[in-house]
């Protein structure tokens, strides 16, 4: 298995492995990374309704990490 950096924000960076799961929030403008060791990062985007696509490109990156791409 095949591991990586990815940017949650402007101050946080994860490796692939320790993402547990990616939480999109009902009626809030946010996107939830959760790690394993029980810390909760929100996730940066540009635009309000921007949050589906940034939430597919994070999850995304984290696979292709995984996988060793």
């Amino acid at each position: 298995m095949a591991d990586k950096l990815i940017r949650v924000n402007s101050r946080v960076s994860v490796m692939a492995s320790q993402v547990a799961y990616v939480e999109l929030p009902e009626y809030r403008d946010e996107v939830n990374v959760h790690l394993l060791d029980g810390r909760i990062e929100c996730l940066e985007f540009s635009m309000r309704n921007e949050r589906w696509a940034a939430k597919d490109r994070f999850e995304k990156a984290v696979n292709d990490a995984l996988n060793g791409v």
